[in-house]
This record gives structure tokens, C-alpha cells and sequence, in this order.
């Protein structure tokens, strides 16, 4: 069934995303440059994933995940948060409860000409100057050639050099391939659970130098 069917108020076409954005920002102020507003960014985007309608979602509209679901109550908004997370999801190619990273949604925000929040755009837009090749075509991390432990690997990557800078930079203060990937192995069980990676320390190392260079 075609969405706008299903929600006849909230057209699915493309055009009518910025509007959906308009809605769900209702009483808010997605300009605060506020030290807790800044750190609320700075926690989420210290995650590999995020889930697309409990955390992408509300972070993308300017709320902290947590408080999400009482204000689409409060202001009455179901309907477009609804619609919203729909548009999205097909833009991204996955389900509406799919996880997927930061990257991903940088990407779809600026092909949509979405304004983010200031301090998430910041704060993503420091990822994209680390590894550019990534949040420029997120395929890159996901293509038929890709395997889970490479996609896992440069999610630790962008991790790690959010979480931890000073020990992912080489002594000039560039970022370094090698010193990640040591820090990517000696924490491998946060992404590697199971086992893993795939790769050595050489491999991960050249990995992210490609994207780093």
C-alpha cells in the first residue's frame, strides 16, 4: 500500500521532507549552541550505529532519543514522525528499524539540503574531514566486494578517533593508520565479539590510510 495512503496528511514524495523536519521541530531550537546540546551530539556520535527510528530519527529532528517519544506525544506529531521515518528509510535503502551509522546519515541530510542541528553538523562534519572517502559514497563501506569485518573496521575507525584523537594522531598531529589500527585491535572486542577482525594490523592499517590519505 502506497504510503500516502496510509498517512493522506503526509505526502511520501521527496519534495515534502523539509517540511515533515519543519513539523517535528515544533518548540524547538535546533540552533543552541548550549554546552549540553553539544555534548548530547558528542555522546551519539561516539556510537557506530544508530537505531534509524529510536536515535537517527530524533537526532536528525534536534532531540535527545531519550525524550523522543514525549515530544511527537506532546506536540501531537505520530503522523509526520511516521511519515518522516519512512522517506528516510527509503532514501538509506533499509528497513524502518534497521541500524545504520552517522556516515549514512550525513550523506542523505546533505543530498536532501536538510539543515542539521549545529552542534550534530559540527560534530559529523569532524568525521567527514577524518575519513572523506566514507561520508562521501557510504557504499564504499558496504558494497558486494566489502566484507562485515572490513564495514566493522572502519566503524571502529571513526569510533575511536572521535572517542580518542590524541592517540590516533602520529607526532605531527596527523591522523595515523598505524596507531589506529592498534587501537582498533587492543579494543577489538567492543566491534569483535565473536572473533576478529579479518585482518592484521599491516592490513587495517592500509585500509584506513586509503581513506585517511
Amino acid at each position: 500500500m502506497r504510503l500516502e495512503r496510509c498517512l493522506p496528511c503526509w505526502s511520501a514524495r521527496m519534495s515534502d521532507v523539509e517540511s515533515l523536519f519543519a513539523r517535528l521541530r515544533t518548540g524547538l531550537d535546533i540552533t543552541s549552541g548550549a554546552v549540553a546540546y553539544q555534548q548530547l551530539y558528542e555522546h551519539w556520535c561516539k556510537s557506530d550505529s544508530w537505531s534509524l527510528g529510536g536515535e537517527a530519527l530524533p537526532l536528525l529532528v534536534g532531540v535527545d532519543p531519550a525524550a523522543w517519544q514525549h515530544h511527537v506525544e506532546a506536540q501531537e506529531l505520530q503522523q509526520p514522525a511516521d511519515a518522516l521515518l519512512q522517506l528516510i528509510s527509503a532514501g538509506l535503502n533499509c528497513r524502518p528499524d534497521a541500524q545504520t551509522t552517522p556516515a549514512r546519515i550525513r550523506h542523505w541530510a546533505r543530498e536532501q539540503g536538510i539543515a542539521l542541528p549545529e552542534p550534530l553538523a559540527r560534530v559529523l562534519d569532524f568525521i567527514l574531514s577524518v575519513l572523506p572517502p566514507v561520508m562521501r559514497d557510504p557504499q564504499a563501506m558496504s558494497g558486494a566486494d566489502q566484507s562485515a569485518d572490513r564495514e566493522r573496521t572502519l566503524g571502529a575507525a571513526l569510533a575511536l578517533v572521535t572517542k580518542f584523537p590524541d592517540q590516533c594522531r602520529d607526532e605531527n598531529g596527523f591522523f595515523d593508520g598505524a596507531r589506529i589500527a592498534a587501537l582498533i585491535l587492543d579494543k577489538r572486542l567492543l566491534w569483535f565479539p565473536e572473533g576478529g577482525p579479518a585482518f592484521s594490523a599491516a592490513e587495517i592499517a592500509a585500509l584506513l590510510e586509503n581513506y585517511l590519505s
